[in-house]
């Protein structure tokens, strides 16, 4: 006989749902509100035609001759943005510095006639050029330290700096004057860079511009390190032990088939592979914008578009194995959490794991924000910025959320169909087989720039836990459901805080249209009979190496 999903308390479920819910909304939606309600125009910005034709008049004017904008991006001082989020500094540092020395610009990528490559960073607000680099090419010539260090700070002087402020480095390996000026936010001092050359027909000109304010080495060195331990534990912790569940789902993919059908998860699959291959090209700018100034910009944005292409095709395959041995895994130890299409209550089933994965999803994040706000003064976690991820890079930013759906179908059929149940019958122990697949999910997540390292890995340990008591306690739709309408809120938070009616309707349809999901695959089961049951296998498949015969203990 076999077990199936535990009936809900739904008294309990509400009320969790309603509570965290308010929570998200105090401490996640709240300030946010606020901060726009202070200033309207945050999140206000000119578009990229006018940053383009900004740096067009600017590159004609100071270069001459004429140019093209090959791509715009949105360009963040990521250092910076993170050590003011550190500090609590970035509300000063945006009246002091914000209209002169922006942390955020338009970075406008230009092409002259003669072959020239320049990068123009346009201010988001003003439309001002607030810095421009030409990368070096066949014209001109390099002056010789001392002229160039002359003609460095009479242009300083010259946009307004003062000249006994002006306190010249030493000559960098890169050739750049570099000046330290008076200007200081913390311990981050203002340094101007400025690259100098020789015309062929005698002028001189800046050819480089950057006022950039220098955070601190401990400041550097320590986010260096932390970057360094979460690189490893990305790629050697998440990404080497998923290939060897990959690897292990394909065996008792074969082992288990009596119990399972290869046509198991093939729909979710090819959903996952279809998305997160629309993302992929979504993410085309903030792969580019992460290159940084580089004449090889586009040729290698497109190289790693391509790469991340072929990379999601293989974790495709691996999701639609761990489908289908996870749900061998779990009938060949006598449960039924994942009902098939065509088994009596597949879409009573979904229809209930929907409203289980809202209330669960509510909750959810409540939790997250006050492990978060608890982090935050107790241990003093702070967040910096990654232009990847910036809603301003996408293609289309309406687009965005259904990453939501990748995250949920990928990881739940991974870590908590798969993974629960492979440690489940090695361990014969709900609770232990919940724990490592757990932690190499979060492991996944430690990259995020969020600091210290650990503080994802402490938060989604917690939160993953919970999906996998969610999971076994209300089967597979319920923790899809809520892992998805989780990530779908905060998704469509960010981009509803984008402003306009159309970023605002598209987020709230991607916060409720789970529930017309649920609903026709409700309404399309009704409709059709229930298939005759699957007869029992013949016999019984052999437990793996690891783990001993017996009935395993209750979920």
């Amino acid at each position: 006989m076999q077990r199936g999903i535990t009936q809900p308390n739904w008294r309990l479920l509400l009320g969790a749902g309603a509570a965290g819910l308010l929570l998200f909304l105090i401490f996640q939606i709240a300030p946010e509100v606020s901060r726009i309600i202070r200033d309207p125009d945050a999140t206000r910005h000119i578009a990229k035609a006018e940053a383009e034709a900004a740096a067009v008049r600017f590159a004609e004017e100071h270069f001459g001759g004429a140019f093209e904008p090959a791509g715009t991006v949105h360009q963040i001082q990521e250092r910076l943005y993170g050590y003011l989020s550190r500090e609590d500094l970035g509300e000063d540092y945006e009246e002091r510095y914000g209209r002169q020395y922006p942390v955020e610009t338009w970075q406008v990528e230009m092409h002259g006639k003669r072959g020239e490559v320049l990068f123009v960073h346009v201010h988001m607000d003003t439309g001002e050029v607030v810095a421009w680099n030409e990368l070096p090419g066949k014209g001109g010539r390099k002056l010789e330290f001392g002229a160039a260090s002359l003609a460095a700070r009479a242009f300083a002087i010259e946009r307004g700096y003062p000249e006994q402020a002006l306190h010249l480095r030493g000559l960098p390996e890169d050739g750049t004057i570099v000046f330290d000026a008076a200007d200081q936010i913390g311990d981050a001092k203002l340094t101007l860079r400025i690259n100098v050359r020789q015309a062929e027909d005698g002028t001189v000109r800046v050819t480089s511009f950057k006022p950039v304010f220098e955070v601190p080495d401990d400041y550097a060195d320590y986010v260096e390190r932390q970057d360094q331990i979460a690189s490893i534990l990305t790629f050697a912790g998440y990404m080497g032990l998923s290939f060897v569940l990959f690897v292990i789902a394909i065996i008792y993919a074969a082992l288990l088939r009596r119990q399972t059908s290869f046509a198991r998860g093939l729909l979710l699959s090819g959903i996952f592979l279809v998305f997160y291959q629309i993302n992929n090209i979504n993410m085309f700018d903030g792969i580019r914008a992460s290159v940084g100034e580089s004449a090889q910009a586009g040729p290698f944005t497109v190289f790693m578009t391509v790469l991340q292409v072929l990379y999601t095709l293989g974790v495709a395959v691996s999701v639609w194995f761990a489908f289908v041995g996870g749900d061998g895994l779990w009938r060949s130890m006598g449960y039924n959490l994942w009902r098939r299409r065509g088994e009596p209550g597949f879409g009573a089933d979904v229809w209930q794991a929907m409203k289980i994965g809202y209330c669960a999803a509510f909750a959810l994040l409540g939790l997250q924000a006050v492990i978060f706000l608890v982090m935050e003064k107790g241990f003093g976690i702070w967040s910096s910025a990654d232009v990847t991820q910036s809603t301003l890079n996408f293609r289309w930013a309406w687009l965005f959320p259904l990453l939501a759906w990748c995250a949920a179908i990928s990881e739940e059929a991974m870590y908590r169909l798969f993974g629960v149940g492979l440690f489940k019958r090695w361990f014969r122990n709900t609770a232990a087989a919940c724990v490592i697949p757990t932690v190499i999910w979060a492991l996944g997540h430690v990259a995020y720039p969020l600091y210290p390292w650990s503080t994802r890995l402490i938060e989604l340990t917690i939160l993953g836990l919970l999906f996998c008591w969610l999971f076994v306690r209300f089967g597979f739709a319920a923790a899809l459901f809520a892992h998805a309408v989780f990530d779908l809120v905060l998704m469509a938070t960010s981009l509803m805080l984008l402003g306009g009616a159309d970023a605002i309707a598209a987020g709230i349809f991607y916060i409720v249209h789970p529930v017309g999901i649920a609903w026709l695959i409700h309404w399309w089961d009704r409709r059709r009979p229930p298939k005759p049951s699957a007869p029992a296998p013949e016999a019984p498949v052999p437990a793996a190496p690891a783990s001993a015969a017996g009935d395993p203990d209750p979920a």
